[in-house]
Formats: structure tokens, C-alpha cells, sequence
């Protein structure tokens, strides 16, 4: 993976601005660069959409609602794979890139600006993603109180995050950030990290039993991203709403 220029600093900014300055220094196409800031992202698809794939028994027709979907690199996959997909993000900008890319590639998505938090669905999904988002949140609680909300009794929440462990920051921040490049500085805050344990409790205070963790690895060497034991640095899993 080649490293980001120096340009791409979004210390000091909301999360939300964060990714709208990334679209401004360049162009709504930097969501879509693979070894651009974000190439991260799309090298957890390589984990992420082959896990709720499997999770969900296929994408094909079901009613997803995708949360702090981005630019659409993910959400996309849920698409093309055969979901009906509603999806949210904070970052103006962002949902720009996803709704132009979408539109170039054919798919019909429902994107909107709405904050994770704040967001009031229309409707009830069969699944919710909140991928590589809850780490981004002001508040964890009522984006998971949303969550709840949105799905189906017996509905499955999917989560991708990271651990708030000296490793996860040694990898994520230290090296990801400052050292090697490959993430923005400043895109992670590490007081926002979860605990699996922690994300486990407060899902269940919102009704969401945890069912399922995994640990997810960058191989940074090939690059690729893996399913492994650990959940040190960051993990993947999902739980179903009671």
C-alpha cells in the first residue's frame, strides 16, 4: 500500500469535517482511490463483505441500512450483491462521492446526510450495518439506540471496529498514522476505541444480544486484511435485536 502525502492531516477537525476536507483537497474520487487516505477501506472489504455475506445468508433481498457508509465502498457491495440499501453519513462530501459513484456504476442506493445519533428510519431493516463507524460517533449509546430501532425483531446488527488497547493504538495510530501514512493524521481518537466487552454491554442495553466477535488483521506486506483470533487491534461481529 503506498503512503498518503502529507497534505492529508485532519487533526483538530469534527469527524464529520474530516472526510470533507479529504474530498476537498482532492475530489469526491479519492473515496474510490485504492492507495489513496482511504485504500484502508477497501481492503477490509476483502473481510467485511465476505463475514456479513455469510452472516446474512446471501445479501440478495434483504432490507439493509447501512450507517457512516462514506464514500459507498462498502455499501456498494451490499448493492451489487442484491440488498435494498438505505445509507447515512455524517460528511456531506462523502455522501457526494457515494451518490456520484453510484449513479456512474447503475445502482440504486438511498443515500442522505443524517447523523448516526439523530437519524429517524422510515422503515425496519432486516440488518444494519455499522461498519468502521461506532470509533467515529460522539455518542455511542444513542447511534446504538438507533440501530435498535431501525431493525426487525430478530434483525442483525453488523459491526466493524476497534479495540482501546496500547496495541490497537501502537497499529492503528502510531504506525498507521504517523509512522507508515497509510490512515490520515488524526482520523482515529482513541478514546473513542471499544472494548468488546464494553460494546457488548451497551448493545445489550438496547436490546441486541452479541452473538458473534472476530479479530480483523492488516497484513500491510501483501496488502490484504484478514479474520485471525486476536481482537487486540480491531474486530468484526454482529448481534441480533430480542
Amino acid at each position: 500500500m503506498s503512503t498518503t502525502d502529507v497534505s492529508y492531516d485532519v487533526r483538530n477537525l469534527a469527524d464529520p469535517a474530516k472526510y470533507d476536507h479529504l474530498v476537498e483537497l482532492e475530489s469526491p474520487a479519492i473515496w474510490w482511490n485504492h492507495t489513496g487516505p482511504l485504500g484502508g477501506l477497501h481492503l477490509l472489504n476483502q473481510v467485511r463483505v465476505p463475514y456479513f455475506d455469510d452472516v446474512l445468508g446471501g445479501f440478495t433481498g434483504k432490507r439493509i441500512l447501512d450507517v457512516g457508509c462514506g464514500g459507498g465502498i462498502f455499501t456498494e457491495s451490499l448493492a451489487r450483491g442484491g440488498a435494498s440499501v438505505v445509507a447515512i453519513d455524517a460528511s456531506p462530501g462523502s455522501i457526494q462521492a457515494a451518490v456520484e459513484h453510484a449513479r456512474k456504476g447503475g445502482l440504486d442506493i438511498d443515500y442522505s446526510v443524517a447523523f448516526a445519533e439523530t437519524y429517524e428510519p422510515s422503515q425496519q431493516f432486516d440488518a444494519v450495518m455499522a461498519v468502521d463507524v461506532l470509533e467515529h460517533v460522539d455518542d455511542v449509546d444513542a447511534a446504538l439506540a438507533m440501530c435498535a430501532r431501525a431493525l426487525e425483531p430478530g434483525g442483525i446488527l453488523g459491526f466493524l471496529t476497534h479495540n482501546q488497547t496500547l496495541k490497537a493504538f501502537e497499529e492503528l495510530i502510531w504506525a498507521g498514522e504517523y509512522q507508515l501514512g497509510f490512515i490520515p493524521k488524526g482520523n482515529h481518537d482513541f478514546h473513542k476505541f471499544l472494548a468488546p466487552a464494553d460494546l457488548a454491554q451497551r448493545m445489550s442495553t438496547h436490546g441486541l444480544q452479541l452473538v458473534e466477535t472476530k479479530g480483523v488483521a492488516f497484513d500491510l506486506d501483501t496488502p490484504r486484511t484478514l479474520l485471525v483470533e486476536s481482537t487486540d487491534v480491531s474486530y468484526v461481529g454482529y448481534a441480533t435485536k430480542r
